[in-house]
């Protein structure tokens, strides 16, 4: 009976009975796929070089070869030729033709068996004819064994010819005129097998006719045909396959997107040949990818993800690396998925033309494809080639808490992590809390290196957060470190009453607007402005560096000659950027000397007054809508205008210290390790020198310096003559009163 050859679109005559007469052993795997074909072959260049030799030329042409033989074996009407045959070609003829039937049958028969045979695979993935195969084969020959060089070489008339012209494959593959003329034809089209199985060797003529050019097998192919699935280092760069049995990263937020998206591709995998291509798009880590996997778990499918950012030029990777891609996609069996580019319309040329390169091979192509970007592809997509797009938004309060507590279950920690606290403080996605909680574990360990505990604590969480902030604010600002505490700072009772409670603002926010549901309320706004006014030296400073400290937020100080602008428009371009930078990184701006930028909106009379109210407005805005602390330092609040300080959350009023103010930030000014006089009165100190802190640190510093220049302890003296330091940049002059019993001193400092 005939029996249709599995996959390979190849039918042969050989029934059962005659496989066991013939002895025709299954192929068990793709290497004894390849020997079996490789005989065929064998036999093949036999009957080749016999035929040259017939002709009594030591190097004639593949054509010239195949051409006698075809001459003998056909006569007028196609019979045989009787008679006439030379008995050794025939006998080679019959080895030709044996050899081609048993290798297709040992396929037909492996297949049958269980198999896994690529050849066979390849071709009914790619759809190729029985004279396809056998050109591959032929290409094939020269990666296996290198006594094919020679013999190609020889074949050719043409030593160092190692891999077979166009016109010498179809010579071989054939087994017949016609054949080898529709052989030549499909080796100069731009099919299949050009486009995913064959390129051009190596040192192969640049002129001459196109089936005149040496060719090879495709690596990725060859490698695949000797059974070796994985892929070549070269691709491997920029794709990657990963199994539906593989378990995805759990789905930490937006399951509806989930639900949908299994419906909506149930429903149109079930029309024929569509062609599916979905964009997800969001911030990078929003949760795209494991989107995406849970899909390929739920339908059972690999997936193959290919990385635009590394993805190769035609001119580095054959032809078109796209169609790497995709052949991959083919023999993985896989969903591709593209990922690693921005996909904003206004772009970069040639980042477009990529693109749109792309979105033209989809339109052709069906299955389904994926599309992972950061900005929307509508834009670009003119022909309407993507079936959906979706956004994947930023986690909810409630979804970005749970999602700190599902990935820190991998992790240890210590006990009492205000999972909430943490959630409202950084607005991530879960690829930055996942690479936040693996940052805050190495944090641990390196603690735990120097003999401290390895579970990661909140500093430890705190540190690894603004480690995955991506900002630039110092480059308009100056980070400051913060090195003071509540002891530190001298105010009247209800001033700390009010800081504090500015901080607390900050701290339980995620408790107010979240689970007491006052963010319903308010469209934005949700962080906290603050308005220090005092004398130079009243501590407006230390203030704002203590409310970091307290908060564990890092702080700005913005360096308002880079902000302001003589240029219309200049000053709201810069504020706008410093505020864009901001909200990523949940820092404390601290505006100093605030009133030279945000005095009293005026009456307009000209385009400046205009301008300047404008920048003014600007700032409100700005500041309503961030979501961190804005803190503003003036010594003059009544530059400040009306409608702006309505906007401050809270005004705190700095005041001189008074005599046990000052007393206070004496007796604290001094370090434990400084040696101190035993005549040193912090007492007379705060009652005779009417300075404010900051004064009294100055003095303090400049005091030890003298002191320790000396020798001596820091005395009375010492202070005595730094305050006079002090009071020469007003150009005044200690009086004797000022002394009091100290009076004693007076010349000597006088005299410097």
């Amino acid at each position: 009976m005939e029996q249709v050859v599995a996959g390979t679109g190849m039918e042969t005559g050989l029934d059962a009975a005659d496989a066991e007469a013939r002895s025709v052993t299954p192929f068990r795997d793709g290497t004894d796929c390849v020997r079996g074909w490789l005989e065929w072959l064998d036999a093949g260049i036999s009957l080749m070089l016999h035929r040259q030799e017939k002709l009594g030329k030591e190097f004639v042409s593949a054509a010239e070869a195949f051409g006698q033989g075809a001459d003998a074996r056909e006569r007028g009407d196609g019979s045989r030729a009787a008679g006439s045959e030379d008995e050794a070609e025939q006998k080679l003829l019959r080895q030709w033709e044996d050899a081609r039937g048993r290798a297709e049958l040992a396929a037909s028969l492996g297949e049958r068996d269980g198999a896994f045979l690529p050849l066979p695979y390849l071709a009914r993935l790619f759809g190729l004819t029985a004279l396809e195969q056998r050109i591959v084969v032929v290409c094939l020959a020269a990666e296996v064994d290198r006594k094919y060089e020679s013999a190609f070489a020889l074949l050719q008339g043409e030593r160092g010819a190692t891999y077979p012209s166009r016109d010498l494959a179809a010579s071989l593959a054939a087994s017949d005129a016609d054949e080898r003329r529709l052989a030549a034809r499909i080796m100069r089209d731009d099919g299949v097998l050009n486009r995913y199985f064959l390129r051009e060797a190596a040192g192969a003529r640049k002129g001459g006719t196109t089936i005149n050019r040496y060719c090879r097998l495709d690596e990725r192919m060859v490698r695949f045909a000797l059974d070796s699935i994985s892929m070549p280092e070269e691709l491997a760069r920029y794709m990657e396959v990963v199994s539906p049995s593989e378990e995805p990263p759990p789905l930490l937020g937006h399951f509806d997107i989930q639900t949908k998206l299994r419906s909506w591709l149930t429903r149109r995998i079930a029309e024929d040949g569509a062609s599916l291509v979905v964009s997800l798009w969001g911030t990078e880590g929003a949760g795209g990818r494991t989107q995406v996997a849970h899909v390929g778990v739920h339908f059972n499918e690999a997936l193959l993800y290919v990385d635009m950012a590394k993805l190769p030029g035609a001119d580095e990777s054959g032809p078109d690396a796209l169609d790497a891609v995709f052949r991959e996609a083919a023999i993985q069996q896989a969903i591709p998925v593209f990922y690693g580019f921005p996909a904003a319309a206004d772009g970069e040329a040639a980042d477009r033309r990529r693109k749109n390169a792309l979105l033209e091979r989809l339109a052709r192509l069906p299955g389904t494809v994926f599309l992972l970007s950061e900005q929307p592809w509508r834009p670009l997509d003119r022909r309407g080639v993507i079936g959906l797009e979706l956004e994947v938004p930023g986690l909810t309060e409630e979804e970005r808490i749970e999602a700190w507590r599902t990935l820190a279950l991998a992790y240890e920690l210590e006990d009492g992590i205000d999972w909430g606290a943490l959630s409202s403080r950084f607005v991530f996605h879960p690829g930055q809390i996942e690479s936040a909680l693996a940052a805050a574990r190495s944090s641990a360990q390196w603690r735990a290196a120097g003999g401290g505990q390895e579970l990661v604590g909140w500093s430890d969480l705190i540190q690894a957060c603004y480690k995955q902030l991506n900002h630039n604010l110092g480059a308009k600002s100056k980070r400051l470190s913060p090195k003071h505490r509540w002891d530190d700072l001298v105010l009247p009772e209800p001033q700390t009453r009010k800081l504090q409670h500015a901080c607390n603002h900050i701290r339980y926010k995620h408790t107010v607007y979240g689970s007491w549901g006052f963010q319903r309320k308010l469209s934005y706004g949700t962080g906290v402005s603050l308005l220090f006014s005092g004398p130079p030296g009243t501590g407006k400073t230390m203030a704002a560096e203590i409310a970091a400290n307290e908060l564990d937020m890092e702080i700005y100080k913005i360096d308002l000659s880079q902000i302001i602008s003589k240029y219309i428009g200049e000053t709201e371009k810069n504020l706008r950027d410093i505020f864009d930078e901001a909200q990523s990184s949940y820092a404390i701006l601290f505006f100093d000397e605030a009133d030279a930028m945000f005095g009293k909106r005026s009456e307009v009379k000209d385009s400046h007054d205009k301008n300047a109210n404008t920048e003014v407005a600007f700032l409100l805005q700005k500041m309503e809508e961030y979501r961190g602390i804005s803190i503003l330092a003036t010594n003059y609040l009544q530059n400040m205008d009306e409608a702006f300080l309505r906007r401050i959350n809270y005004v705190i009023r700095f005041p001189f210290p008074d005599e046990k103010q000052r007393e206070t930030i004496w007796r604290s000014i001094f370090p434990r390790e400084t040696p101190l006089a035993s005549d040193l009165d912090c007492g007379f100190l705060g009652r005779k020198l009417q300075m404010s802190g900051g004064s009294i640190k100055n003095v303090a510093l400049t005091a030890a310096f003298l002191a320790s220049g000396a020798g001596e302890a820091v005395g009375m003296k010492h202070v005595f003559q730094a305050y006079q330091y002090e009071l020469d940049k007003t150009n005044r002059t200690i009086t004797r009163d000022e002394l009091g019993e100290y009076g004693y001193f007076f010349e000597e400092i006088r005299n410097g």
